[in-house]
């Protein structure tokens, strides 16, 4: 399976689900068999319903782990070839659009997120909307067609990652209050953009109303960690120095948010060509809109607090401003940096395409070649599935009876929980599973938090009880990588216990089946 971590399991799941929801005719944004007896709403989670719509042919013949795969294939390809559309629309030069959906579809962001996160890592639709808003003010299409165009981009967007699409509105209104200021020349034309932009609205609202009513109806159960913002963020060092998802990773560090959010690097010969650009393009109005662009794309990917080396300092930056907003103070800056290689992109395809002379040309042909060599990514990860006899089709029932309520082991996001509930085809339930945070009405478990940080003191074994209890948890089902720690803990309970396959069962005693 592509990726690493728990992440890639969760996609698996989400690609199952939605098959199984519209054959059993269930609500699929929402669902009992994870977390227990209060459930998940999937509408806040990450359910990339429109990648398991498209997929659910092949989940239905393959697998979801199938249509899963094909996805992560598919990511780079779709946002490099709809980043060349755009580029070749800005730049009229082939050679300097294919550099663009290079630099956009397989820059240091889509390696990063296309390692493990699914919805993060398909971005074709933010390359794709900005293409249809280009040949609009180009004069290419007309009105009712650049409307059409941007509400399916949007609803498409909207349905793959509920997050990007948040951001393609806060850094879309930047970009045009910034051309406003930068291009008077073109202020009509931004104008109209404006107005075909309220037109498309009410068409997005009314293709997505189904998820926006489940949104609504269950806006508070999510809960989220404040200090998120402050700790998925770029450092400034990771701009110019690989993370650990490139070829030679020189930017070594397990802090701020890890691997996955090492996505800030930019690498020297790329800055050379984005200094290049705005020493000789600093005078046109256009120039200089995205180089503006560009410098507040990347200071707000570094957060509201700035770390450097791995290390929060006590240095506050501009998007301390935006923190504490509603809904815009739990944005991710370190997602930011789609934006920042979105425009990166393009500003290297322009700059190659001025070359007016051929010497000229080979000079910064070299240059951009030098750059996509400095961006070469490591080889993606895969790893092996965690597939197990017990959850095969129908054998958890078998062993336990209809639709059991299971705590499987590990927990949450230590582990293939999710996985090996769409394996089993969903014929049971869990307490607990991993498709994101932890559900809100949950979070007062002590016990969930100690098994999600491995805290073993002298207070879990209690805490623990009382957690399969007040959530009448039939089972505890360890599974393959379960802690040795976790183990003592259920054999000093003194739980009647049995092994099945590859995995060992304990029965919680005194809950009912009912």
């Amino acid at each position: 399976m592509a990726g690493h971590g728990s992440d890639p399991f969760l996609f698996v799941w989400f690609m199952a689900w939605m098959t199984y929801a519209l054959t059993h005719h269930l609500n699929p944004f929402f669902t009992n068999l994870l977390w227990q007896p209060v459930g998940v709403a999937l509408s806040w989670a990450t359910p990339v319903p429109l990648l398991a719509l498209a997929g659910a042919p092949v989940t239905l013949l393959f697998g979801p782990a199938v249509s899963y795969n094909l996805f992560i294939i598919i990511a780079p390809v779709a946002s490099a070839w709809f980043a060349y559309r755009l580029c070749l629309a800005l730049a009229q030069d082939h050679p300097a659009a294919l550099l663009g959906g290079l630099l956009f579809g397989f820059f240091t962001y889509e390696m990063a997120q296309d390692s493990a996160v699914l919805n993060l890592s398909f971005t074709c639709f933010v390359p794709a909307l900005l293409w249809v808003l280009v040949l609009r003010l180009q004069d290419k299409i007309g009105c009712l067609r650049a409307v059409l165009l941007a509400s399916l981009c949007l609803t498409a967007e909207f349905l793959t990652s509920i997050e990007i699409f948040a951001l393609i509105f806060i850094f879309g209104g930047i970009a045009w209050l910034l051309a406003l200021s930068f291009i008077p020349a073109q202020r009509g034309i931004l104008v109209r953009l404006f107005v075909d932009g309220l037109l498309a609205a009410p068409i997005v609202i009314m293709a997505l109303s189904p998820l926006l009513w489940q949104m609504f109806l269950h806006r508070g159960t999510v809960n989220r960690p404040a200090l998120w913002p402050y700790y998925f963020v770029a450092d400034p060092l990771n701009v110019i120095l690989p993370g650990k998802t490139s070829i030679i990773p020189l930017y070594i560090t397990n802090a701020a948010g890890g691997a996955q959010e090492q996505d800030a690097y930019i690498g020297l010969p790329l800055l050379l060509v984005l200094a290049l650009f705005a020493r000789g393009q600093w005078q046109t109005p256009t120039g200089r809109f995205l180089v503006v662009l560009f410098l507040i794309l990347l200071a707000a990917s570094f957060g509201p607090l700035l770390w450097i080396a791995g290390h929060p300092t006590n240095i506050s930056l501009p998007w301390a401003l935006f923190v504490h907003l509603p809904l815009l103070g739990m944005a991710l800056p370190a997602r930011f940096a789609l934006f920042v290689s979105l425009i990166t992109a393009i500003i290297a395809a322009l700059w190659l395409s001025g070359a007016r002379t051929q010497p000229s040309r080979r000079r910064r042909g070299a240059l951009c070649t030098l750059a996509c060599l400095a961006l070469l990514p490591a080889f993606h990860p895969w790893m092996k599935i965690p597939e197990s006899k017990f959850f095969a089709p129908g054998e958890v029932e078998a062993q336990l009876g209809p639709n059991p309520r299971l705590l499987l082991l590990p927990f949450g996001i230590s582990g293939p929980s999710s996985y090996w509930q769409a394996e089993n085809n969903f014929g049971f339930t869990q307490t607990g599973g991993y498709l994101g945070f932890p559900p809100k009405a949950m979070q007062h478990f002590n016990a969930i938090w100690q098994m999600l940080g491995s805290e073993w003191g002298a207070d879990f074994p209690r805490n623990f009880v009382k957690f399969c209890e007040q959530t009448n948890t039939q089972y505890v089902v360890a599974g393959p990588g379960t802690a040795a720690a976790m183990l003592a803990v259920l054999a000093a309970l003194h739980w009647p216990s049995r092994q099945v396959d590859d995995v060992t069962i304990f029965t919680v005693p005194g809950v009912s089946s009912g």
